[in-house]
């Protein structure tokens, strides 16, 4: 029976947790990618106080992107803020799963009023226990940005450590309920070195996104496509037509690896009935039209 379920492992900042040193420990730790029984039930709780927008990063974010300056905050951008408090978690010596390998599953998040560029927000990250599934070991990072004593915004990130991949590269069965998605709104090329560019912004320096080379050593034939960056370049269009101020929840789950360079078009229905305030979303790689990303957008 899995131990170490009582209290959570506490972590608190007053500036951005600088992660250089136990990033660079922990990718080269003889970590297991599955971690024991015993360490099932780790938790931890981190917390960073009166976090800002750096505006250099920001800037940088929105230009690789592709988003305008609207006065607030992109809704993903936020996610990238919470990069370096995910990091301390993941990266802290007690961590029990090797990091590279790591698979950011599925993204889950409410915007529930926007966030102005330099406003201050107080960011609270709960990791709560391991979990086995028949993929391998999966976890939850739970994130809330609040400002003025009330939540503006929360996500919850799922990441998976697998079991060994097998060679053939299955794909995994369809979602029930698959729509007629027609032809796409929107299609585009993707940059051989949008890792790199998407890397400084996001803080996100994972081998497998930022060279051809380093890709190879995890087994890929080229650097794939930061995931959240493609989420990020859907949204620009996405949002075109709704109010900067509406009350949002996305939902994401990330299917198959986007090559870079590459093409990739987007497909949208729209919800009926009781979803009309719904679009489904997914990012086609092409010309093979496997979905890289399938999400939904809905106004709250």
């Amino acid at each position: 029976m899995a131990t170490m379920s009582d209290a959570p492992i506490s972590l608190l900042y007053q500036a951005p947790p600088r992660n250089g040193g136990a990033l660079v420990r922990s990718l080269f730790a003889a970590r297991p990618a599955q971690a024991p029984d015993a360490q099932h039930g780790i938790r931890f709780d981190a917390r960073w106080h009166g976090a800002r927008p750096d505006a250099t990063r920001l800037a940088r974010y929105r230009q690789v992107c592709d988003l305008p300056d609207t006065g607030t905050l992109p809704l993903l951008y936020l996610h990238a803020m919470a990069m370096p408090l995910h990091m301390a978690i993941l990266s802290h010596a007690r961590f029990p799963l090797r990091l590279l390998g790591l698979v950011h599953w599925s993204n889950q998040l409410e915007s529930l009023r926007p966030i102005a560029n330099g406003e201050a927000m107080d960011m609270h990250c709960t990791l709560d226990g391991i979990q086995t599934t028949e993929r391998g070991q999966s976890f939850a990072i739970h994130t809330t940005l609040s400002t003025g004593g009330s939540v503006a915004w929360r996500e919850t990130s799922t990441f998976l450590s697998p079991l060994a991949r097998s060679k053939s590269g299955k794909k995994t069965a369809a979602d029930g309920g698959e729509p007629d998605w027609g032809p796409p709104i929107a299609q585009w090329a993707v940059a051989g070195n949008a890792g790199r560019r998407f890397a400084g912004p996001s803080g996100d320096w994972n081998p497998i996104h930022v060279s051809e080379l380093t890709a190879r050593l995890f087994g890929y034939p080229r650097a794939i496509a930061h995931g959240m960056f493609s989420a990020a370049r859907c949204l620009a269009l996405l949002q075109r037509d709704l109010p900067a101020d509406a009350p949002l929840a996305l939902d994401l789950r990330f299917k198959r690896p986007l090559l870079i360079p590459g093409q990739v078009a987007l497909h949208t229905a729209q919800g009926a009935g009781d979803d009309q305030n719904m679009t489904r979303f997914v990012l086609k790689v092409q010309p093979s039209s496997e979905p890289h990303i399938d999400g939904t957008l809905r106004r709250l």
